[in-house]
């Protein structure tokens, strides 16, 4: 487990670096765009092409990406065990 990072908000696995700084998360390929964490799910996000957070994280359960067309570029599945994961609900 990799210690010293923040959880994401749209997959919850701890994979970024720092919070609220517009990194994309290398699980789901979430653009962490400071909108807030999950008590704004419903606010389509300009950085994440109109997604709302909701959305994305529905995506990610279904798909295993923020949005279909992420995934080529996410971890995949195998990849993701080293890292901490903390499933929340909205």
């Amino acid at each position: 487990m990799n210690d010293g990072l923040t959880q994401c908000d749209c997959c919850d696995y701890f994979a970024l670096s720092v919070k609220g700084e517009w990194e994309i998360c290398p699980v789901c390929f979430w653009e962490d765009d400071r909108l807030g964490e999950v008590i704004e799910a419903d606010i389509k996000s300009g950085a994440n092409h109109g997604l709302t957070l909701r959305d994305a994280r529905a995506n990610f359960l279904l798909l295993g990406a923020c949005c279909r067309e992420m995934l080529p570029h996410v971890l995949p599945a195998e990849a993701r065990e080293r890292l901490r994961y903390a499933p929340r609900n909205l």
